[in-house]
């Protein structure tokens, strides 16, 4: 399918982008959240992206390629409790080209099934997070989301459950679950840090729009979601 043809993250996440910003810059003041004791204390020993009580720990946009049963998922961070919007970009504008805080993780499908327009997916990876801070990543190299320093790294599993609503287009709802296997500490601003904790348990949401791009199949997601700690 012809490069323009693409529905462009952009138009897309205009407006989710904003909205992800005004929430991250009324949440944050620095690198401690307001109004959040336990997520306080944790900032000020150095751990970022924890929250609890059903609270957003931290929050993404981002893309999956699918081809055949392998996915490649790569994006970046708009908001990481803890850190405030300073901590996240390099400097306007606040999209990927500036994002300091960034994701890439491949996956295989294990499951897939279909009934009328609705399509279920399962599927088992890793992903792994990395700190640039000069950003500096693009949607068009998938490879330099994971340029930088690696801060964690997960298991994951996914469920994607997606509704078609055109031909070749569809809407996606995913949930991922993911356990941290590594979570090194790392230097930022004078900061000594760390990105959750080994052990930490996580449910991750996202939703966006499907393209299908040949019958292989052959697809690209644009999606944006949130994470929750659950254990």
């Amino acid at each position: 399918m012809a490069k323009g043809s693409r529905i462009t993250r952009r138009e897309m996440l205009a407006g989710a982008g904003k909205t992800a910003a005004a929430g991250a810059a009324a949440a944050a003041v620095g690198w401690i959240e307001i109004g959040n004791p336990g997520v306080a204390q944790a900032a000020g020993q150095g751990e970022i992206g924890t929250a609890a009580g059903g609270r957003s720990a931290y929050e993404y946009v981002g893309e999956v390629d699918q081809d055949g049963d392998a996915l490649r998922f790569y994006g970046y961070y708009t908001l990481i409790v803890g850190a405030g919007p300073a901590a996240l970009y390099s400097g306007p504008p606040h999209d990927e080209t500036t994002a300091r805080f960034t994701y890439f993780g491949t996956a295989n499908l294990t499951a897939r099934a279909a009934r009328n327009n609705v399509f279920v997916i399962d599927a088992v990876g890793t992903i792994r997070s990395y700190f640039r801070p000069a950003g500096g990543a693009d949607f068009s190299h998938p490879a330099s989301f994971h340029a930088g320093t690696q801060i964690a790294a997960d298991d994951v599993q996914f469920h994607d459950v997606l509704s078609s609503t055109a031909p070749n287009f569809g809407v996606p709802n995913v949930t991922a679950f993911l356990e941290r296997t590594h979570a090194p500490t790392f230097h930022a601003d004078g900061r000594t840090l760390r990105f959750g904790h080994v052990g930490m348990r996580v449910r991750s949401t996202a939703s966006g729009l499907g393209q299908k791009l040949d019958p292989k199949p052959k697809g690209h997601l644009t999606l944006a979601g949130q994470a929750l700690v659950t254990g």
